[in-house]
């Protein structure tokens, strides 16, 4: 696989990539995106999606919410604490079924579809870390605008390929198979009919003793793996906020009617 350009649009993608059916077995088999992994860094993702819950609560009154990928559900169960009504859609069918068994939270497993829910079903919809993943970003917000109400927004967090950051500690083809920038999240955004709010740069906190199963750097810090635990028994959650400018926010809102 190669990461490349395109000459047109200025897209980075990996080539070749792989299809829907692929990647539904991919995240099917535990390589990446483990549910251990999610549970370790809980207390840091609980700190990063209430910035996000904060920023999509000044554009929407809470309501009806969907999050697309949310893995073990640490983001539905802040958000449903907070008020909203929450919904998920997981790829991964193990991580979907703790999510409704473990969290009672209702999540269908699978990928989101144009006939998964009617349209304007919900008044926010989260994308933490997914967009990077998907066969094709284009249909996916398309569904997203399609199953938002008018007036609702959308919240897409992912690695900001622009910056050196992201470029050294998250080129990972197996697993991200688009890599954004704020023009290209923009024309992504656009082509799908929202109104764009806001591109901006966002720092996720990272919990440094719990990175045992994270793949960066090809899986080095899984040889790690007896210090961290060490560490962790030692400090336990060491968490904090890194100012790398790693990932990118886009922020985008559906046309409410004239």
């Amino acid at each position: 696989m190669q990461v490349v350009r395109c000459l047109g649009c200025g897209l980075v993608y990996v080539s070749p990539r792989l299809d829907a059916e692929a990647l539904r077995r991919h995240y099917n088999t535990g390589e990446s995106s483990r549910i251990e992994y999610y549970l370790d860094v809980e207390a840091a993702d609980r700190r990063s999606f209430a910035e996000v819950l904060d920023r999509a609560e000044r554009l929407v009154p809470r309501g009806d919410l969907l999050d697309i990928g949310p893995n073990v559900g640490t983001g539905m169960a802040v958000a449903r604490e907070r008020g909203w009504k929450v919904h998920g859609v997981e790829i991964n069918a193990e991580a979907a079924r703790y999510c409704r068994e473990a969290r009672g939270l209702d999540v269908i497993a699978g990928t989101l579809e144009p006939e998964t829910y009617p349209p304007g079903r919900f008044d926010v919809v989260l994308m933490g870390d997914v967009i990077e993943h998907v066969a094709s970003p284009k249909e996916l917000m398309r569904t997203v605008a399609r199953v938002l109400r008018p007036g609702g927004a959308v919240l897409v967090s992912t690695p900001d390929i622009s910056g050196w950051a992201a470029r050294l500690l998250q080129v990972k083809p197996v697993e991200h198979i688009h890599y954004f920038d704020a023009k290209t999240m923009e024309r992504l955004v656009r082509a799908a009919g929202l109104e764009l709010v806001a591109v901006e740069p966002l720092d996720r906190y990272h919990d440094l003793t719990a990175m045992v199963h994270s793949t960066t750097f090809g899986g080095l810090f899984r040889a790690l793996a007896p210090a961290f635990r060490l560490a962790h028994r030692a400090l336990g959650d060491v968490v904090v906020k890194l100012p790398l400018r790693e990932n990118l926010l886009a922020v985008a809102r559906k046309p409410a009617p004239a």
